[in-house]
This record gives structure tokens, C-alpha cells and sequence, in this order.
């Protein structure tokens, strides 16, 4: 195996860690809020996608597949793309579409992913919503656009009006989850679960983090070690869970 192949290997086994750790820590904290999950499925067709402002996108690519976030900032979202091309299209044609960006190509091209900046008004409008998370993969361009979407019912109840006042979807298919009061209390003991509501409430698990182990332990009145375990074995076994739920999707 070649060092390219190594290097994307690697890379891609990171970026799938850290979108499933970005994920199962917005479920995480939805849970110890006592909170359900929704899910929603939205579709652009097309048709659609051919009179928005996606449509530069459809004479270049089929598909440009999303398969990470690296960066996300108030003016858009760096994203780990795999692209579809249409024929005789490539890379640099991307640069034609006004809110994309292109930045890098891996591995000098050989393994197809780029790095692309997107400022599109709906990907930064999704940006704003941290009681939400947008589930690569997921896909846009000439053929349409599909995302999965999780989070709070008020959450994805409020980002759906925004895709509807920006970009109508065509297609709306919501899920309702698991009930995450019975989840976790089959799942964590008691004593994790106050821990992991006070970390919760208290910032801990925000990124940045609003509150230190130290500090949280003081604030809670038990030694710091003893919060530690509490707090590292409800993680081990959430992500235990979360790694069930995923297997079984």
C-alpha cells in the first residue's frame, strides 16, 4: 500500500471519529436534558436545484458528497467533499459557483477528495443551531440535494422554517426517535446520571468547554476523581449505544 493510500486511509478513519464523537456529544447532551430527538430527512430535486442558486453547480457536478466538516465558522463551512463530476469537469470548475471555495485537493488530486469552503446562506444558516446536527454524508448538485438532520423537535422545527423562507425542500420525511428518558436510564446508573446532567448544564460538554473537571467537581462537592469515573463511564457506555444504534441503521 502506498503512502497516499496510507495518508487518506488515515485521514478518513480520523474524520469519521471525529463526526461520530460531534454527533453522539449533541445526542449525549440531548439525553441528559431529558430530551426526545427528531429526525428529518429533507430532498431538493433537480428541477429545483436547476432555478436556485445551486445551479452552477449542476453543469459541473452531479453530486459533490460531504463526507466531513473541518472547520465551521460565521461565514461558512469547510467541508470534506467527494465529487461526481460531470464530463469534461473538474476541481478548478468549482471555483465558478459563488459560495464555493476550493482549497486543497488531497494526496495532489490522486484520491478524488477536495476541500472545499462553502458559504452558501443555508449552510451558514444551519450553522447557528446548536441543537441540531446535519449528518454527513449527504449530497448536493445537478441531481438534487439530500441531508439527514437530528436534534430537538424546537431545533429542527426552527430550521426547517429557514430552509423553507431560503430554499423550499420538495421532500419532508420526519422521524420521531427513541425516548431518551427510558434510553438513558436502562443505560446509565443513577449516579451518572446526575453527573451528567449537572456537566451538561454547566458547560462541560460545550464546545469550548465553559466549565474545568476541577471546577465542576467543587461545584458538585465530590472529589474529582471520583467525577472523573462517573463521568468516563457514562461515556463509554453512551457511545457503547451509540455504536449499536449506528450498526443498526
Amino acid at each position: 500500500m502506498n503512502d497516499s493510500v496510507k495518508t487518506l486511509g488515515k485521514l478518513q478513519s480520523n474524520f469519521a471519529i471525529l463526526l461520530e464523537m460531534h454527533y453522539w456529544w449533541l445526542v449525549y447532551n440531548l439525553i441528559a436534558l431529558g430530551q426526545f430527538v427528531r429526525e428529518i430527512h429533507l430532498r431538493w430535486t433537480a428541477q429545483t436545484v436547476a432555478n436556485s442558486e445551486y445551479a452552477p453547480i449542476a453543469e459541473i457536478a452531479h453530486s459533490l458528497e460531504v463526507v466531513g466538516h473541518l472547520d465551521i465558522g460565521e461565514k461558512g463551512i469547510r467541508q470534506l467533499i467527494f465529487p461526481h463530476f460531470c464530463e469534461g469537469k473538474g476541481p478548478s470548475d468549482l471555483n465558478d459557483v459563488p459560495f464555493l471555495n476550493v482549497e486543497s485537493e488531497l494526496d495532489g488530486g490522486q484520491s478524488g477528495y477536495l476541500v472545499v469552503w462553502n458559504s452558501h446562506p443555508l449552510s451558514i444558516a444551519a450553522i447557528h443551531f446548536s441543537n441540531i446536527h446535519i449528518l454527513p454524508p449527504y449530497t448536493y448538485g445537478g441531481d438534487g440535494i439530500d441531508i439527514t438532520v437530528r436534534g430537538v423537535p424546537s431545533g429542527i422545527s426552527q430550521f426547517l422554517k429557514t430552509c423553507r423562507a431560503l430554499l423550499p425542500p420538495d421532500t419532508v420525511k420526519v422521524v420521531e426517535m427513541a425516548d431518551n428518558k427510558s434510553i438513558v436510564e436502562s443505560t446509565l446508573t443513577p449516579k451518572q446520571i446526575h453527573c451528567v446532567k449537572i456537566a451538561s448544564s454547566s458547560g462541560y460538554y460545550d464546545h469550548p468547554k465553559k466549565i474545568k473537571l476541577r471546577e465542576l467537581s467543587e461545584l458538585m462537592d465530590i472529589p474529582r476523581s471520583t467525577l472523573q469515573e462517573h463521568l468516563n463511564r457514562a461515556e463509554l457506555s453512551m457511545m457503547k449505544w451509540a455504536s449499536d444504534q449506528i450498526e443498526t441503521d
